[in-house]
C-alpha cells in the first residue's frame, strides 16, 4: 500500500520554500482550498505551483456552505443576549452588523432558526425577518471571525458548486496546468 501525501496550500504556505519542502517529502497532490482563496487569487496560485513543481494540483470547491463575510477587524466578541443583525448587502462587519456568503441565505432563513458560528463558539437564534436582514439573539456569545463556517440547525438546500467554484474551475481549465 502506498502513501498519499495531499497538501493544502494556503496564504501562509503559497511560497517557495514551503512548496519545495513539501515536494521533497513526496506530496501526491496540491490543494487550492477555495473557501480561503479569492478568485482573483486563482490563475496567481495556480501559476506559483506549477512554476515550482510538476506535482498535480487540485481545486478543492466551496461547495453548499455558508461563511461569515469580511469585517472591519479580523472578527469581535458577541455578549450573550445581544442582538446582531445580518444584512442582505455587504456591510463592513462590526459586533452589530454582519453579512453571510452566500448574502441571499438569510432568504432561507426562518424565524426560531438555531444558527451555529464558527465550529459551536457562537449560537445565535433568528428572532426578526424583514427583506433587507434579519436580527439574531446571541444564545452563546463569543468571538465570531471572518469567513468562518455557519451552520444552520435545519436542512437548507444549496446548489453543490458556486459560481466562484464554476468560475476557478474554468480558470483551471484555460489554464491546463495540471488542474484536477
Amino acid at each position: 500500500m502506498k502513501n498519499e501525501l495531499l497538501c493544502t496550500l494556503g496564504p501562509s504556505s503559497m511560497n517557495k520554500q514551503v512548496i519545495h519542502r513539501l515536494d521533497r517529502l513526496g506530496a501526491s497532490l496540491f490543494r487550492i482550498n477555495l473557501s480561503h482563496t479569492g478568485l482573483n487569487e486563482v490563475a496567481h496560485a495556480i501559476d506559483t505551483i506549477a512554476a515550482l513543481t510538476n506535482v498535480p494540483i487540485c481545486l478543492d470547491t466551496e461547495g453548499a456552505q455558508i461563511r461569515t463575510g469580511n469585517f472591519v477587524s479580523l472578527g469581535f466578541d458577541v455578549s450573550e443576549n445581544s442582538v446582531v443583525r445580518a444584512h442582505r448587502r455587504r456591510v463592513p462587519g462590526n459586533m452589530k452588523d454582519i453579512n453571510f456568503s452566500p448574502v441571499d441565505i438569510i432568504d432561507t432563513f426562518q424565524i426560531g432558526d438555531f444558527i451555529s458560528i464558527d465550529f459551536n463558539s457562537v449560537l445565535v437564534q433568528i428572532v426578526d425577518q424583514t427583506n433587507d436582514h434579519v436580527d439574531m439573539r446571541v444564545l452563546n456569545g463569543g468571538f465570531i471571525g471572518r469567513n468562518k463556517a455557519v451552520t444552520v440547525h435545519r436542512n437548507i438546500n444549496m446548489p453543490c458548486l458556486t459560481e466562484k467554484d464554476r468560475e476557478a474551475i474554468e480558470i483551471g481549465r484555460e489554464m491546463n496546468g495540471g488542474i484536477l
